[in-house]
């Protein structure tokens, strides 16, 4: 927590005025974290901006983690925070205290294309579910000769190097 909290300083110190700045000059009608990073700041910002210019600029912050987070993703001070488990609505709560009727639970956001994958997968065991898989396999040119295909992806957590 003793970390956490000069952190917190440090980034409003070194960084409030220039996103102010920059939201000031976007005119946005909403601002939406996406990042850990870029909560605690942009909420003081859209504070002070409101405050100075009676317009107010709504700051939601959408947790992009599943299972657990790091605690810069919770700040009190936003209007909304999406959370995809209970578990992240529960540290939120623990860590930050952040009040209930702030959280959302939504899931996961995804990318509308992986949507509308699935919807022309459908069922993957039947006969067009693995019609629609040939397809992609040959389309993507993966052998179906050679077994399972795995897909391997990083993220915030870090993985090391995945070309290895």
């Amino acid at each position: 927590p003793a970390f956490s909290k000069l952190q917190d300083v440090h980034w409003k110190l070194m960084m409030e005025r220039a996103v102010r700045k920059r939201i000031l000059h976007l005119a946005p009608d909403v601002v939406v974290s996406v990042h850990p990073m870029m909560n605690s700041v942009p909420v003081v910002s859209c504070q002070k901006i409101s405050a100075r210019t009676n317009r107010h600029i709504p700051m939601f912050t959408v947790v992009t983690d599943l299972g657990s987070a790091h605690s810069s993703w919770f700040d009190k001070g936003v209007e909304k925070l999406f959370v995809a488990s209970e578990n992240l609505r529960q540290l939120a709560q623990d860590r930050k205290k952040v009040p209930t009727e702030k959280l959302v639970m939504s899931g996961l956001p995804i990318r509308h294309d992986f949507a509308l994958q699935a919807e022309k997968l459908g069922d993957r065991f039947s006969q067009q579910g693995k019609d629609y898989q040939r397809t992609i396999r040959e389309t993507l040119n993966i052998d179906s000769g050679l077994g399972k295909t795995v897909l391997v992806m990083g993220g915030g957590e870090g993985v090391g190097s995945l070309s290895n």
